[in-house]
């Protein structure tokens, strides 16, 4: 098997090895062949979401989504400091773990060689505005399925960080800081809800903001700024970052 072709078990380790997420979105109903084979893939191709150079789910050129599994299609990836492993289940059921990219940079290759943060080791920061970004992708991509008449009335929504203990919150972008030293505790950050569609639907950007400060919150950070924070989603959502 060469580098370009990852299997399953060799993602999920690199994946599990570093600070990861996972998230997983499903109708509160179980509905076994809610979906076939075939459109598990079509509707992650249309429903995808790209605000930026890379998108949510990820669905990769070397290895498309394939069939991992008697009621599931599932993609790979392993490339630069891209780690992911999704999969689309048949009843509907979306699972999607991938790495910490704040975990990766070391492995990032630029034309325009290493930049200022590919020094950072693993499991030291978690970046405000990626986290962000994530956390609105991941909204957005739930309220596209919900587009597609894929939820009975409302949908669970799960999102967990993994291997947080003892990193600090910090910003990458040049002339913004932190005026002190956020950091977490506790190792895995869970949250999960059952949302009526039409509160996805209409309030998917504001409860993703919430999420996000729920977060920061737990690294010690006891007032993070909402308004600053909205209008950085607001930038990300029309394509200005």
């Amino acid at each position: 098997m060469t580098e370009e072709e990852p299997t399953t078990e060799s993602v999920l380790k690199k994946i599990k090895s570093r600070g990861y997420w996972e998230v997983i979105i499903r109708p509160t109903q179980f509905k076994e062949e809610r979906l076939s084979l075939q459109e598990c893939s079509h509707i992650i191709r249309e429903c995808k979401v790209m605000l930026r150079g890379w998108d949510y789910p990820h669905i990769s050129d070397r290895q498309p989504p394939r069939v991992g599994g008697v009621d599931y299609v599932e993609s790979l990836t392993d490339w630069n400091g891209y780690k992911e492993l999704w999969r689309m289940y048949q009843s509907g059921q979306f699972v999607h773990l991938f790495g910490c990219r704040e975990d990766w940079l070391g492995e990032h290759i630029s034309v325009f060689g290493p930049s200022r943060y590919s020094g950072i080791k693993p499991g030291l920061v978690l970046e405000v505005r990626m986290t962000l970004y994530s956390i609105t992708e991941i909204y957005e991509f739930a309220s596209r399925l919900v587009q597609k008449n894929l939820f009975d009335g409302s949908a669970f929504l799960s999102i967990t960080l993994h291997g947080m203990k003892n990193r600090k919150l910090t910003f990458f972008e040049s002339g913004r800081f932190l005026s002190g030293d956020y950091i977490c505790v506790i190792n895995d950050l869970p949250q999960e809800k059952t949302i009526a569609v039409n509160e996805l639907l209409g309030r998917g950007h504001e409860m993703a903001l919430d999420h996000t400060l729920w977060i920061l919150e737990r690294f010690n950070w006891p007032s993070p700024p909402k308004d600053i924070l909205k209008e950085d989603q607001k930038k990300f959502l029309e394509g200005r970052i």
